[in-house]
């Protein structure tokens, strides 16, 4: 569920750099069409960049001497704390995701109640014929809107000098379905409903398809005072619902200004190219950055081969040989989640640590032999001297290893554990 969380934020992330882009480089400018695939592809980019898998893997050069494998941290609790705090994290766990459940829920059922009563408005009103395109002709009271491909106008408007107008108007956001966009902004503010970001995406793409249909409208041969009138005489309407196209939009004061601005020179149409810095900041979100170590070549020669000139020296002079890293490496019996459930199980927190209200972390050193016996364990990074000693006792009594191979034969190899103890 983390992951799903982490994965929300990278979504909102992203939602708000592209809207800085829109916001600060394009809402003034006049390449609506451009504008309108900036939005719409922004969205979509918005939920399936996190969804990119990026590593970063960083090599570093060390030496035997004190390079050690880190496994996976041990948390342990004192003892009658464990169980609350696991209470306690399903409990704002399961609180979290009900409370988003909830609200996404409830924008869903909105959303579908109101295409309801649209489809209904649609369904029980009658039906009409202009130019080649539907009409639904509906009482004084409702708003003129377009919905899927069909035009809902009003009784008041229908043979009035406006009417062309608006008819030329709502046939823009048909032809252009505009509906699509809507609707993948409609279902973005139900996912992200908790980012702003998200509804002023919302906004900003209503905007722009009012200002595509009335460059359309213009184009057309309209004369833009008497348009203008034609606005200004519908402002007093009800916006239906977020899925519709309004004549009647809320943006009216943008709209009357980018009608008599100048177009935008071509040039600045390469506005939109900045969509590729987003991006790349955008997934710089999903770097993960991993290490690797890399033996330095001369020691890689000493442990490859038992023929090797350097290796039987050290066998002669009874010297052994650790590997950090090898081709197979040591398994605990069971696995990595059997190996913690194993710490967890032996290692009793000290009285005088849960007295004294301590807590750390300590690292223990420690060699899986060829043998798979664990021996060598030591202190690698200590937090306090009773931790401490809890800890080198409980590594110094684990059960044999399978151990670890290089060239399919059996070797040392050495590692580190760190031990969280935490008092709740």
């Amino acid at each position: 569920m983390n992951e799903f969380y982490i994965y929300l934020l990278k979504s909102s992330a992203a939602l708000a750099l592209f809207y800085g882009v829109y916001h600060f480089f394009l809402q003034d400018e006049k390449f609506y069409k451009g504008i309108r695939l900036y939005l719409a592809s922004s969205l979509l980019m918005a939920f399936f960049l996190p969804l990119i898998k990026m590593n970063f893997e960083v090599t570093e050069a060390a030496n035997s001497s004190n390079i050690v494998l880190l496994l996976n941290a041990i948390n342990l609790t004192a003892k009658g704390s464990h169980t609350n705090a696991l209470l306690e994290n399903i409990s704002l766990t399961q609180f979290t995701v009900g409370f988003y459940t909830f609200i996404c829920l409830i924008l869903f059922l909105k959303s579908i109640i109101r295409i309801s009563q649209t489809q209904r408005i649609i369904r029980n009103n009658p039906k009409d014929e202009y130019e080649g395109q539907k009409l639904i002709k509906v009482d004084k009271d409702t708003p003129n809107f377009s919905f899927l491909g069909k035009i809902v106008i009003s009784d008041k408007d229908y043979n009035t000098e406006s009417f062309r107008n608006i008819i030329a108007h709502e046939k823009v956001h048909v032809e252009q379905k505009h509906w699509i966009d809507l609707l993948l902004v409609e279902l973005t503010t139900i996912l992200l409903w908790f980012n702003p970001f998200a509804w002023l995406f919302e906004r900003a793409i209503k905007q722009t398809h009012e200002l595509l249909a009335d460059e359309g409208v213009i184009a057309q041969g309209c004369n833009i005072g008497q348009y203008q009138a034609s606005i200004l005489n519908q402002i007093m309407g009800v916006e239906v619902m977020g899925l519709a196209n309004n004549f009647n939009c809320s943006i009216t004061k943008k709209r009357m200004i980018m009608m008599t601005k100048t177009n935008t020179p071509k040039h600045r149409i390469f506005k939109l190219l900045l969509v590729i810095p987003a991006i790349a900041i955008a997934l710089t979100l999903n770097l993960k950055c991993t290490s690797e170590t890399q033996v330095p070549m001369e020691e890689e020669l000493i442990t490859i081969t038992k023929t090797d000139q350097a290796l039987t020296k050290s066998e002669t002079d009874n010297e052994e040989i650790f590997f950090v890293i090898v081709d197979e490496m040591p398994q605990f019996p069971g696995g990595e989640k059997a190996l913690l459930t194993w710490v967890n199980q032996n290692v009793e927190y000290p009285k005088i640590a849960q007295e004294n209200g301590i807590e750390g972390k300590v690292y223990i050193y420690f060699v899986v032999n060829k043998n798979g016996v664990v021996g060598r364990v030591k202190l690698a990074r200590g937090a306090s001297p009773s931790l401490d000693a809890e800890a080198i006792r409980v590594i110094s009594k684990m059960p044999k290893w399978k151990p670890g191979k290089q060239r399919g034969q059996p070797v040392s190899v050495e590692y580190t554990i760190p031990i969280n103890f935490a008092l709740k």
